[in-house]
């Protein structure tokens, strides 16, 4: 493997190597630098895990969007509703053409122009590497954000069609093979905090580089570090926020007003924060990453502040930042954070202690990689 790649023990798969702040750079901009200085073998190692990083998300939403149309129809939502439903997101999620989209056939021409790439960077043809990576980009995330859209009218018929009270048993349902493959490795009875620590922060940032975080959409982000945590901003996240904010990439609107019309919470929840306006996708990190964790662990695993609609403002001195908090010590999160989540901070911590039953085995989910 070249310089930038390694592999993992603790994951148990390839990962991109270098300090934290290194790893907030996206792999995008790593593969141009690569190509830049005639590193032809790391550019084209890192096309390749470029495609790890975003299939992590693609495979990811295959799921999402399975199960909760079954959560739909078990909840008694008729075919023809679920087909007009559908029908309604697919005219939407049109690509920039005006073509339909096919999630599929998109993804293939993504893997099909990272071979491109990876061939180009090894025969040192960089002008040719570029334009191919600069195209698989544009594919991926034309894929990416249209499998958000459609996860999110689909997560907004729940709401239409069942009522708001329905969000927290979907995401139940929906967020089960995730939390089972991502998270139970969080346990402190089960893993030293010390290795899960380095394990969250690297996964967190490696999952935000495939959504293409940030204000060019290349996967690029913020890192702050404290003597107790580490923060991470995004500007925008390129999944909930870029629903919340529109897309300025293809100048659609936020996914709230026409020809969209998905709503946001309107009512306090504790998957908002008691804060009507989170959109009900950021709703999942709450879900996944504090109430999950906390009613399972003690303790989140992540303190999550999502944008709220709206989020319209373009000056970027005062425009949202989504933000993840990752303490040093899990169990040293304020009490106020438990509170605002509907909780209070326990005095003891591990799944033992709060009596957590035994979750299915990940590998059979399904999940890509065990990261």
């Amino acid at each position: 493997m070249s310089a930038a790649i390694g592999f993992s023990d603790v994951i148990g798969r390839r990962v991109r190597v270098g300090d934290w702040q290194d790893q907030t750079v996206s792999t995008y901009r790593r593969i141009h630098a690569a190509l830049d200085g005639g590193a032809w073998d790391e550019a084209a190692e890192l096309a390749e895990y470029f495609v790890d990083e975003a299939k992590v998300c693609w495979v990811l939403y295959r799921q999402w969007i399975r199960d909760i149309a079954g959560y739909l129809a078990t909840n008694g939502v008729s075919e023809d509703d679920l087909a007009a439903i559908e029908e309604q997101i697919a005219e939407a999620s049109r690509l920039p053409d005006g073509s339909p989209f096919d999630s599929d056939a998109h993804w293939a021409r993504f893997t099909s122009l990272v071979e491109d790439v990876v061939h180009a960077a090894r025969a040192g043809d960089a002008t040719t590497a570029r334009r191919s990576m600069d195209e698989a980009k544009e594919v991926w995330r034309q894929t990416h954000d249209r499998d958000v859209d459609h996860t999110y009218g689909l997560m907004a018929a729940v709401k239409t069609r069942l009522g708001e009270d329905h969000i927290r048993p979907m995401y139940d349902v929906v967020l089960l093979p995730l939390f089972a493959w991502r998270y139970e490795k969080f346990d402190i009875d089960k893993h030293p905090w010390d290795e899960a620590l380095e394990t969250l922060l690297y996964v967190a940032i490696e999952a935000m580089r495939g959504h293409l975080v940030g204000p060019e959409r290349t996967g690029d982000m913020e890192l702050v570090e404290t003597d107790d945590r580490y923060i991470l901003r995004f500007d925008p996240c390129g999944s909930g926020q870029r629903t919340v904010r529109g897309d300025w990439v293809e100048g659609t609107p936020p996914r709230m007003e026409p020809p969209y019309g998905w709503p946001v919470s309107e009512e306090p929840q504790d998957w908002n924060h008691g804060t009507p306006g989170v959109c009900l996708y950021c709703a999942h990190c709450i879900v996944l990453m504090e109430l999950m964790p906390m009613d399972r662990f003690g303790y989140p695993v992540r303190v999550v502040d999502p944008p709220v609609y709206p989020d319209t403002d373009p000056d970027p001195g005062r425009r949202q930042r989504c933000q993840w908090q990752i303490f040093k010590d899990p169990t040293a999160v304020p009490a106020e954070l438990y509170e605002r989540a509907g909780r209070t901070k326990p005095a003891v911590f591990g799944s033992e202690a709060h009596g957590a039953e035994p979750l299915p085995d990940a590998g059979s989910f399904g999940m890509p990689g065990v990261g």
